[in-house]
């Protein structure tokens, strides 16, 4: 957290626990810098000297392999479940409730991801940029559907302490007008207003939707 609090906005950082094929489990720091190599290079040499990793990746990369670097993981087909929230900061606590979930979760294929540090640009409406909480859980029967959601669900709520109660909108699923509000916060009723101007039939729906002023 040290380090991604004085990020500058080229910088993306997340830090995952993550499942190799082998099904050992690992936590992983991915970081995309971009900008000049050279100066990237210098930014992310803290991460470069911490610990001993037991492999390490970072390299410059074409922007495409960066965008399809999970397509492995999220094939189409499979079952795939997520719940997210903004997070005040990464305590201790707070990794404890990760590790205990993340030891019990039913699959192997599965990602409890925060992201660290990314454009402030991105979270602009927020009233300051803090760390992303995600749970991925992917699994492949409908028959295992129940079991895998309730996961994911249980962990959301068992992080709940240590959330602001808000949430990026775009990692929202279908989760309710509620979950909406907290995604723009003060900023809704503004919205809704230029939704009513815009779109005052809600034609435009089929997404975490505003609905138009009334």
């Amino acid at each position: 957290m040290r380090f991604s609090s004085g990020a500058p906005d080229e910088l993306s950082l997340d830090a995952a626990l993550v499942t190799a094929p082998s099904g050992e489990r690992f936590s992983s720091i991915s970081a995309c810098y971009i900008g000049p190599l050279d100066e990237g290079q210098q930014i992310i040499q803290p991460l470069r000297e911490y610990g001993t990793p037991v492999e390490r990746r970072i390299a410059p990369v074409p922007y495409l392999q960066i965008q399809s670097a999970g397509d492995s993981l999220f094939r189409r087909g499979r079952r795939y479940y997520w719940k997210a929230q903004f997070m005040r900061e990464i305590t201790d606590q707070a990794i404890d409730t990760m590790l205990a979930a993340y030891m019990t979760a039913p699959s192997e294929s599965l990602l409890v991801c925060s992201r660290l540090a990314a454009p402030s640009r991105e979270y602009r409406w927020t009233e300051r940029p803090t760390p992303i909480g995600m749970r991925f859980t992917i699994w492949d029967y409908p028959s295992d559907d129940e079991t895998h959601i309730r996961w994911a669900r249980d962990l959301w709520d068992a992080m709940r302490p240590f959330s602001t109660g808000g949430v990026y909108a775009n990692n929202l699923g279908e989760e309710g007008t509620d979950r909406v509000l907290a995604a723009y916060g003060e900023n809704y009723p503004r919205l809704a207003a230029l939704k009513n101007k815009y779109d005052p039939t809600n034609f435009f729906r089929l997404n975490q939707n505003i609905k138009p002023a009334t």
